[in-house]
């Protein structure tokens, strides 16, 4: 499974996972027809955050991360589980 598609399984808005042995608080937004999705989460034991852009262009997804590794965002994306 991809990472655009694991989102896409998940409701809008906020979500408690587990990532990294750690709870963490994750809130997607979903604008424009579902064509974009805001992705934030919060480590609820620390400062770490995730936050970054999906993108549907062309029946294709992008991704766009804020501020950090695009490497960082895919990781908590493939990695998180529900508790």
């Amino acid at each position: 499974m991809d990472a655009f598609q694991r989102i896409s399984e998940l409701e809008s808005g906020h979500h408690e996972v587990i990532y990294q042995n750690g709870r963490w608080g994750l809130t997607i937004k979903r604008y424009g027809h579902g064509h974009a999705v805001k992705v934030f989460a919060e480590s609820l034991s620390g400062k770490d955050f995730i936050s970054g852009n999906l993108y549907l262009i062309d029946d294709v997804w992008s991704l766009k991360p804020c501020e950090m590794p695009r490497e960082k965002v895919m990781s908590f994306i493939l990695g998180f589980q529900a508790p």
